[in-house]
């Protein structure tokens, strides 16, 4: 069986090689497809291509993708080979899917358009599946962000075991990530709000917190746009940075 994350062991490799069907399976063709490529698909450093044998062409003829014959194998170039990688990977369930994580992490690396709608995908399988959120820096590492939702997977299985086991959910509730999305009601005046704008709305703020922090001074400046119209980080109210040696460098730093 595959582990946590996708990796495929070289027996169901050889499996796929030895039983190949002579039409494609119409049910299920991506993740066909994508059993094929991780058993003896290659990823070539020209540009952005990938190749099959020959002996394939029976079934890749049959898929809505033109390939080249080149000597003895067949080859999709730029954007056909990312659209179809971004074929083979639609629907990835990314803990139960069999898939080469090693080919994946390459896909990622080589075909920026292609990380991109994988990081989507992620972060909508880890909203839906664990109702959680997906950090910035982790989604900029497919390891990092396979890695991720292996914990998250752990966690939402002991949180499961125990509330079985007749554990308060409340207590249960513990072994749950600090990614769980949860709901906020805050009251505040506007003093409080240009405090809380001065230091979310900085580029050194933890990321989700920065985002909701800009979410919100967009909404007060509908309602109260002279309010609030030099609220935000401290250098936009006064055009220079006051972290020093922190600075992003977006705004001059004081002497």
């Amino acid at each position: 069986m595959a582990l946590v994350g996708g990796d495929i062991k070289e027996a169901e490799l050889e499996e796929i090689r030895k039983n190949l069907p002579d039409k494609i399976n119409r049910e299920y063709p991506g993740h066909y497809l994508r059993g094929l490529f991780d058993a003896d698909g290659k990823i070539t450093d020209d540009g952005f291509s990938l190749s099959f044998p020959e002996k394939f062409y029976s079934i890749l003829s049959q898929t809505p993708f033109e390939f080249e014959q080149k000597g003895e194998s067949l080859f999709l170039s730029g954007k056909k080979a990312v659209d179809f990688c971004l074929f083979i990977y639609d629907g990835l369930d990314f803990v139960r899917s069999l898939y080469s994580r090693e080919k994946l992490a390459n896909l990622c690396k080589m075909a920026p358009e292609f990380f991109s709608k994988i990081k989507t995908q992620a972060r909508d399988y880890i909203a839906q599946r664990y109702y959680c959120v997906l950090p910035a820096e982790i989604e900029k590492n497919l390891d990092a962000i396979l890695t991720y939702i292996a914990a998250l997977e752990n966690c939402k299985k002991a949180y499961l075991d125990m509330v079985k086991m007749g554990v308060d959910k409340e207590d249960a509730r513990y072994i749950l990530p600090m990614g769980t999305c949860t709901n906020l009601v805050v009251t505040m005046n506007a003093r409080s709000l240009y405090n809380f704008f001065n230091l979310r709305c900085c580029e050194r703020a933890q990321s989700e917190i920065r985002k909701l922090a800009r979410m919100m001074l967009d909404e007060v400046r509908k309602i109260a746009p002279n309010l609030f119209k030099k609220a935000g980080a401290p250098c936009e109210a006064t055009g220079y940075c006051p972290e020093g040696a922190f600075s992003c460098g977006k705004y001059p730093v004081r002497n």
